[in-house]
């Protein structure tokens, strides 16, 4: 299995370059405009209030490495209603990531791998949206990452812990794959959202 994922790794890395260099910035904003318009989404705020006890009032997203969509963007259509922002930091080696608020100002810190993140004096939170980059992704809500298992190790770590929250990929619509190799410690995401569709495995 591990020798298909890095297959598909490969290719995909590829074929995303060519989806980025296409149009991100417009990829980004049909994405965002698909999240704010999802029922796990819609309706949190109302008139600038927040309108129910268990809406998803933080957005736990990432910071955009090599050729990911633009997910600054998407956070920044967020926090226009009034949602909570998040970024991942990476904590420790084989440890789930750590998610720390984040007001979409402060400049950001170098981590490992090439991440930004928030600094140790922002607080940690735990999102009730977490917006989750990929290589690929298929009907069943599987994900190629780039083979870390830190996604894959937060997303169990919250469902073992009860966490009531929904994990939503982000990708263009030419990183779909028939069929991504998973094992039994790969975690499947509830929605993937691409510029063309909204895909509920």
């Amino acid at each position: 299995m591990q020798q298909q994922k890095s297959a598909l790794r490969k290719e995909m890395k590829i074929i995303r370059k060519r989806l980025h260099i296409a149009g991100d910035s417009r990829a980004a904003r049909l994405i965002a405009a698909s999240i704010l318009m999802l029922p796990e989404v819609a309706g949190t705020v109302q008139y600038g209030i927040r309108a129910r006890r268990n809406e998803p009032h933080i957005i736990g997203g990432f910071y955009p490495l090599q050729t990911e969509v633009d997910c600054l963007l998407i956070l920044k259509a967020l926090n226009a209603i009034q949602s909570r922002c998040a970024l991942p930091a990476i904590t420790a080696k084989d440890q789930p990531l750590a998610f720390r608020e984040w007001d979409l100002v402060t400049a950001l810190t170098d981590g490992p791998c090439g991440t930004r993140e928030p600094g140790p004096d922002f607080a940690d939170v735990m999102p009730d949206i977490m917006l989750v980059p990929l290589l690929a992704f298929d009907d069943d809500g599987y994900r190629l990452g780039y083979g870390g298992g830190y996604y894959d190790r937060t997303l169990r770590d919250y469902r073992d812990r009860g966490h009531d929250f929904t994990a939503i990929g982000v990708a263009y619509d030419g990183q779909k794959s028939d069929d991504v190799p998973h094992g039994p410690q790969d975690q499947p995401l509830d929605i993937i959202v691409s510029e063309q569709k909204v895909y509920r495995p």
